[in-house]
């Protein structure tokens, strides 16, 4: 069910939603990737490599099984040279959108960009030919005020950059400073603690959208312990990518497409409150927001539970559960290889029962 609740201030919504039908820049119009691109923003962040163009192609090979066309392209980039390491910072993200849940109005203002979150959730069965497997026609929008044309070439550009949501909190000594500090580590190429928190960060990063995102739920519906997750910031655009030469000089070399989301959680231990709140951070390459948010508050549940017992952790508080069982590679090879044969472990199976079976009866039999 969508949210109805929010009022369309100078044609905002409609124009945030007029930008989300455009093509994307991955592919023409006419091809499934350029009109689905969402499904290959959650394909390259699932694969940990971003490269839409190799992944519309796995996923075409896959016949649509994106766990499949996942493998494909880890396989892949698993073979090629690594040429540079390079760290990006989330706080030059250039974003085309951000808006904060939890502030009506931020320094910095709120920017709806390309978003169909404020559009009614409605089947447009008048846009599209049934009949006809290709792209589907643009529905109708209300021209957005001002502009009898409906183009959007006249609205507002962002500014790109924005102070941080979160600098209120801090400056009243609201937020809790890190717990523990994430060090960026790479687990695809170097062995560490994947309990750590910045392997979890990275795991997250690289985690089945649906299972992270059913945790995160299971965070939301208190789960763990009475707590409120608050959205403070979302922001979505592109971060710079910058390699140092062997001159020493700095070279951009391109853009990430990325979205940045930070929670705030609020919770109660026993009844007594929180006197600081937590902050999570999720990433993710591509525009799939939804695996941002739920990152975000996966990493502030398991910090604020970093000093809690193991007994006393949710699934959702627990970073050594997450880092096995989020990672959708390892989880459908042991689920789909149950179609392979398995006749000699059942027939070991079936003994033991047929064995247990006539042990009762002899037992039986002697009490008799």
């Amino acid at each position: 069910m969508g949210y109805t609740t929010v009022r369309d201030r100078d044609g905002a919504v409609s124009a945030a939603a007029r930008l989300a039908a455009q093509p994307a820049d991955g592919g023409p119009a006419a091809s499934w990737a350029g009109r689905l691109p969402l499904l290959v923003d959650q394909l390259v962040a699932e694969a940990g490599v971003y490269e839409p163009r190799i992944a519309a192609m796995a996923m075409d090979q896959a016949g649509g099984d994106l766990a499949r066309a996942c493998s494909l392209v880890r396989a892949w980039a698993a073979v090629l040279p690594r040429l540079a390491d390079v760290t990006v910072d989330a706080a030059d993200l250039r974003a085309e959108r951000r808006i904060t849940p939890g502030f009506a109005g931020p320094a910095g203002g709120q920017y709806l960009g390309a978003s169909l979150d404020y559009a009614q959730r409605l089947l447009d069965l008048a846009g599209r030919d049934l009949a006809d497997p290709g792209p589907a026609a643009q529905p109708a929008h209300e021209p957005a005020p001002g502009r009898p044309d409906g183009h959007l070439r006249d609205q507002p550009a962002s500014p790109g950059r924005f102070p941080p949501a979160t600098t209120p909190l801090e400056r009243e000594g609201l937020l809790a400073p890190p717990h523990p500090p994430a060090a960026a580590v790479d687990v695809v190429r170097e062995p560490a603690d994947r309990t750590a928190r910045g392997a979890l960060l990275q795991l997250l990063a690289r985690a089945d959208t649906g299972a992270m995102t059913a945790l995160a739920y299971s965070a939301v519906r208190g789960f763990a312990a009475l707590q409120d997750p608050t959205l403070m910031e979302l922001r979505s655009g592109f971060l710079p990518v910058q390699v140092t030469g062997p001159d020493g000089q700095v070279v951009r070399v391109g853009e990430l497409p990325a979205t940045v989301a930070e929670i705030v959680l609020y919770r109660t231990h026993a009844g007594v409150p929180d006197f600081r709140l937590t902050l999570g951070m999720g990433a993710t390459p591509g525009r799939l927001e939804r695996r941002a948010i739920a990152a975000a508050l996966l990493d502030a549940t398991t910090a604020r539970a970093t000093d809690d017992p193991p007994e006393g952790k949710a699934p959702c508080e627990d970073a050594e559960f997450l880092s096995i069982v989020l990672d959708a590679q390892e989880a459908v090879g042991f689920v789909e290889h149950l179609k392979l044969p398995h006749h000699v472990t059942f027939a070991s199976d079936l003994d033991r029962v047929r064995a247990a079976r006539r042990l009762r009866a002899a037992g039986d039999e002697g009490e008799a």
